[in-house]
Order: structure tokens, then C-alpha cells, then sequence
């Protein structure tokens, strides 16, 4: 109760804000752009995606931490990809 007073909110909603805050910051420095359209990354519409979709694939567990298969991109981008899928 006392972290969620001081941090204004849960705990663990805090800590995966830090880590997103965290990933952006090195993917910025590694001079990524967005995967799709190639436009400039920002905080608030980063998102982190899967080059080839994992569901229903033949190794779904293997698609999904394969961190070849992992871009990052705009979260719109991202969700009309899924969506054409």
C-alpha cells in the first residue's frame, strides 16, 4: 500500500511503464524507426510486434520469443498489420 501511495499508482503498473520507458530509450539510441512505414518512433505510439505472427503458427512458442521476429513500430501500424492477418 505504501509504494502505491508514493507512486501515485499499483506497483506493477509502475514497473511496466519503467521497462516500456526503459525499451524505448535503447531503441531510440540504436536509431530504430518504425518497422512498417519507417517513420520516426515516440513514446506514446511506440509498440513492440512480431515481424511474422506467432498465433496459430506451427511453434507458436518459438515465434513468440524469437527476438529475430521482434520490430517495434507505431502502435496504429501495428494494429492494421494485425488486422490484415
Amino acid at each position: 500500500m505504501k509504494k502505491q501511495q508514493q507512486l501515485g499508482m499499483n506497483p506493477s503498473t509502475a514497473s511496466a511503464r519503467l521497462v516500456k520507458d526503459l525499451l524505448f530509450k535503447f531503441v531510440i539510441e540504436q536509431g530504430h524507426r518504425c518497422y512498417r512505414c519507417g517513420g520516426v518512433l515516440i513514446r506514446e505510439t511506440f509498440s513492440i510486434e512480431h515481424k511474422v505472427s506467432w498465433l496459430d503458427s506451427e511453434d507458436p512458442v518459438g515465434l513468440f520469443f524469437d527476438l529475430e521476429n521482434i520490430a517495434f513500430s507505431h502502435l496504429k501500424c501495428n494494429t492494421v498489420a494485425a488486422s490484415d492477418t
